[in-house]
This record gives structure tokens, sequence and C-alpha cells, in this order.
């Protein structure tokens, strides 16, 4: 329908600059002989002038040969004949033709210009008011939604589609209530993968988009914006193509908006979720050990209480001893834990020997270690370390009461110390069935532990707390497995240690 309101005033223009032509000729024959001829030739070339700034450059050539014509016909003798008396009139005609194509080319050129300027102008407004909008949108949806509208007043059919992820082959979020088909989605991938405008004129009119705009964000393609005319009129969206190419450009940084503030959010309730944690078990850990260290207190009493109560009520005490030391171990490691986590642990660093660490470690798992063959490997000649005694020794104690919960009894548990270049490493390994391959990048973390469903009792914070430990002194834990069993080794940094005095001879 718009097509053919433009095509009838074309053809109405041409018609209006004849009426010109006829009016300005009618007006002025009344005069002939009253005005001069220079004037009329003036009137002429005004009309020449008001087609062309009018109608446009095509109507006004149309009025500037017209107007020869007429003033040969009316206002040159002899009167009503195309004959010329005077031959000096050629050189008015000539003139006249080409004041007149001048002039028409100028007021239609400058016409043109003005439309332009208009049209960028009506351009920028409602791409700010798009801005506007879509700046508001608070999610995919609504970005497709006010998309959808805007160009919908432009006789447009929308289809939003996201990707996934910012690899080629991706999978798209389709935003929108037309489905696309195979051969659309097809374009869809070549102008995602390629970030290149795809067009299909040939395929106008048959159900399928006409234009595929990537989303050409500042990091990444963020989807592509498919368009279709639901008349098939393709000279119609050619023609807007500068304008789809800035609404694309706004729809891709409004969804890269989207997704860094998601992120945001995601972060920001991933830190609180940590902070809340942490307060709870700061607070579980310090309300809980007062009570524990009373049982364990009043316990110990009844097993020592004078005269002696009966054995089964002296073996119930034990127990009730017994749990809560294990219930006060935990909830120191919790403790330590929730300080790590909030960075309050402070180190208590000397320069001292590994091996006082190995020997205090052993003597306080004895009991835990005794059905075990421990084996020590760790050259006599290691050098000083620059450490925690106290949280080192809580390191290897963990490593080693871990390798026996997941060893048979009677096996093997091999502690070795060696030096690695610019760091001293110590390992711990057991023969059992190892850490499961799907989990061991995950058993460093707290409460994971390197069973589905472990039989042996365990938190799930020894290796959490190791790996805190260790990483306070600028070392590395990892672990691993090997035939037959399961290793975890740390590093850390040799450093300088200060040089040994010599005890003064007496």
């Amino acid at each position: 329908m718009q097509t053919e309101l433009s095509i009838r005033w074309h053809r109405f223009r041409y018609l209006l600059a004849v009426a010109l032509c006829l009016l300005t000729t009618l007006g002025t024959l009344p005069f002939r002989d009253l005005l001069n001829v220079a004037n009329i030739v003036m009137l002429f070339l005004l009309t020449v002038f008001v087609a062309a700034v009018w109608l446009g450059r095509g109507p006004s050539i149309l009025a500037t040969f017209l107007s020869v014509a007429l003033f040969d016909f009316f206002f040159v003798l002899p009167h009503l004949s195309f004959e010329v008396a005077d031959v000096q009139y050629l050189v008015t005609f000539a003139v006249m033709l080409a004041v007149g194509l001048t002039t028409s080319h100028l007021a239609a050129r400058l016409a043109e210009q003005t439309e332009e300027a208009r049209a960028r102008e009506r351009d920028t407004r409602v791409l700010y008011e798009l801005a506007r909008d879509l700046g508001g949108a608070m999610s995919l949806d609504q970005v497709a939604d006010i998309t959808r509208r805007f160009l919908g007043k432009l006789n447009l059919d929308v289809t939003l589609l996201i990707a996934e992820s910012s690899v080629a082959g991706s999978a798209f979020h389709q935003v929108g209530k037309r489905h696309l088909s195979e051969l659309e989605q097809n374009f869809v991938r070549s102008a995602y993968e390629r970030h290149t405008i795809i067009e299909t004129d040939s395929l106008a009119g048959m159900g399928v988009a006409i234009v595929f705009l990537p989303l050409n964000a500042p990091t990444q393609v963020r989807g592509v914006l498919a368009i279709g005319s639901p008349t098939g009129d393709v000279d119609s969206v050619r023609s807007l193509r500068p304008l789809l190419e800035a609404v694309a450009s706004l729809v891709a940084i409004i969804l890269e908006r989207l997704h860094y503030a998601d992120a945001a959010r995601h972060s920001e309730l991933q830190v609180t979720a940590e902070r809340l944690r942490t307060s709870i078990l700061s607070s579980l850990s310090h309300d809980l050990r007062t009570p524990l260290t009373s049982l364990v207190g009043l316990s110990d009493s009844l097993t020592q209480i004078q005269p002696p109560l009966p054995e089964g009520a002296i073996e119930t005490a034990g127990i009730i001893r017994d749990q809560a030391h294990a219930m006060y171990h935990l909830l120191s490691n919790l403790l330590e834990m929730a300080r790590m986590q909030a960075g309050k642990i402070t180190l208590n660093r000397e320069w001292q020997p590994f091996e006082e660490i190995v020997g205090s470690s052993t003597r306080l798992l004895a009991g835990v270690l005794a059905s075990y063959q421990l084996e020590i490997d760790a050259p006599t000649d290691l050098p000083l370390l620059y450490f925690d005694a106290v949280l080192l020794e809580r390191v290897v104690c963990n490593l080693l009461e871990n390798a026996a919960k997941y060893s048979p009894d009677g096996a093997r548990i091999q502690l070795t110390a060696r030096i690695r270049g610019p760091f001293f490493e110590a390992a711990v390994c057991n023969e059992g069935p190892g850490f499961p391959e799907e989990r061991i990048a995950q058993v460093f973390d707290l409460f994971v532990r390197g069973e589905r469903e472990p039989a042996v009792a365990g938190t799930g914070m020894g290796l959490a707390i190791c790996k805190a430990i260790v990483t306070a002194h600028g070392g590395t834990i990892v672990a691993e497995n090997r035939p037959g069993g399961a290793c975890v080794r740390f590093t850390l940094p040799l450093g300088s240690p200060p040089p040994m005095e010599e005890e003064a001879q007496t």
C-alpha cells in the first residue's frame, strides 16, 4: 500500500510541474504587452525554482523545458508559433535553459540535503528514545520486547537470539514468539561465527528473515538479531540498514551490560554468603567450646570419683569424654578455618628444622599410627625452614591422620622430604583406594571428602586447613594418585636462613 502511494505521488509531481508552468503562462499572458521580455523570463525561472524546491529534480527539469517552450510559443514574435523572428532570442532560450537546469539542480540538491538532515535527525531522535528505553531494561525479555516494539513501528518482524557462550557452535537462547526454521538458524550461526551481516534477498516473501545482524559488543558477540519483512519488501529493509545496524549496536551494548550486572550480583551474593558462613562458624565455635570443656572436665571427674562408680558408669563417662574431645577438636578446626578464611591468620614464623615437626607429629599420633608401617625418608642435611611450627605441625598431623584413615590395617605410610630447586617439598603417601579421579580437584575445598559416601568418620576440613596454612606460608599443595595409593605433596619456599653462630670456645 505504501509503495503504491509512493508511485502515485511520483507521477502527481510531474503533473504539478506542468500545472505550475501553465498557471505562470496564463497569469502572465494578459500582461504580455506591458511587461518586458526579461521580466517574463524571470517569472518562468521563478516557476522552475519553486518546482525544484517543492517537487524535486525530475519535475523541475520538466518545468525548465516546458517554460522555454511556453515562452517561445506565447511571448516571442511571431506569437502562437515556435518560429523566432529575431535570432537573438536563441541566446535567450539557451541562457534560460541553462539557468533553469542549474537552478533546478541546485535547488533540488538543497532540498534533498535538507530532507536527509531531517531524516538523520529523526533517526537520531528515535535511536535516543530506543537507547533510553533499553537503558531501563532489567531482563532479556524486556530487551526483546522494547526492540520488537521499536522495529514493529517500521513494519519489521524481529527475533532476538542470545548466545549461551562465546565459543563457536554454541546454542542460542531465542527471545521472541516466532520460531526460526532450520534454514534461518543456519544463517544465524553463520552471522554469529563470521561477525558479519547476512542478507537473504532471494528468500523474501517465503517466511524467512531477510537480514541477520550480529550483536557485536565491546568484548564479544552476544547474539544475532534476525529481521524480516511481513510484506516481503526487500528494498525497504535495505534502505533501513544503517538504522538497523545502530539498533543492533545498542542491543549488543545493553546485553553486555546485563551480563556484567548479573555477574556482579552473583559475585556479591557469593561474598555475602561466604561472610555469613564464616560468621556462623566462628560464632558456633566460640559458643560451644565452653560447654564442651565442661563436659570433658565432668566426665574425667566421674571416672576418678571416690568411691569409684560401677564399671558401666565409668565406661559411659569415658565415652562421654571421648565424644566431647572429638567435638572439641571439630569446633577447633571450624574456628581455625573461619579465622583463615577471614584473613585473620597470624604466622609466628622462625627458622627451624623440619625434623622437629616430624618428630612432634608422630608422637601426637602414636596411637593412631600404631597399627601401620610408618616410613620416614628425609635427608639429614635439610636446611632450616622459615615457618610457624604450630601450624605446620597441624598440616603434617592432618596429612598423616588422613593417610591412616584411608589405609587398611598394617599398610605402609610414607613421609618423605626433599629439596626441589628453590622449594622444600614434603609428601605423605599411603596404600589404599586413592582419590576418586572426578573429585581430585575438589578435595581441598571445605567440607569435601575423598569419597562420595565415606565409611570412615570425618568432616572434610583437614585438607582445606592444610591448604590454607601452606598457602599462607607462600607454598603450594596438591593431591595425586599413584599405583596402589595416593599422595599429598606440599612445598615451602627455602629462603635464605641466617648463618649459624659458632659457640665461643672456653
